[in-house]
């Protein structure tokens, strides 16, 4: 999702690392998904996804930190399951399970921004990535 946000800027290392470093303003990717959509990068389904991702992460994350204070998380564990099984741009592939789900869609967003970065397309030349499920609309 930076290289293409990067697209977007001119070249400037040092305006850069302070931006998306660390502890700058957009160094969380939470930040980096709500910029994409302020950039019209992504529709607000796919933002909606991508937060999903991000949750469903932190969650996992977590857990492994604080083994001893909660029970094991799993992609069968409910709030995880039905994060999972919402997220949109894997809908037209009808996954019944969430693991599949949520590593679908992340192989799916990753390639799509892979491609948007590749082929250079700008959004003012009809570059955006969506979920199939908005193909229609």
């Amino acid at each position: 999702m930076s290289a293409a946000i990067e697209s977007f800027l001119h070249s400037e290392p040092q305006s850069w690392k302070r931006l998306f470093g660390g502890n700058g303003p957009l160094g969380t990717l939470s930040a980096k998904i709500d910029l994409s959509r302020l950039l019209g990068l992504i529709t607000d389904t796919i933002r909606s996804d991508l937060h999903i991702i991000r949750e469903v992460r932190n969650e996992f994350a977590h857990q492994i930190a604080h083994k001893t204070e909660h029970t094991k998380l799993s992609f069968s564990t409910p709030h995880i399951k039905d994060k999972c099984m919402a997220i949109k741009c894997v809908a037209h592939e009808d996954p019944t399970e969430p693991r599949t789900a949520f590593i679908r869609s992340c192989a799916i967003l990753y390639a799509d921004f892979e491609m948007l970065q590749f082929f250079g397309v700008k959004v003012s030349d009809g570059g955006r990535i969506f979920a199939k499920v908005e193909q229609h609309k």
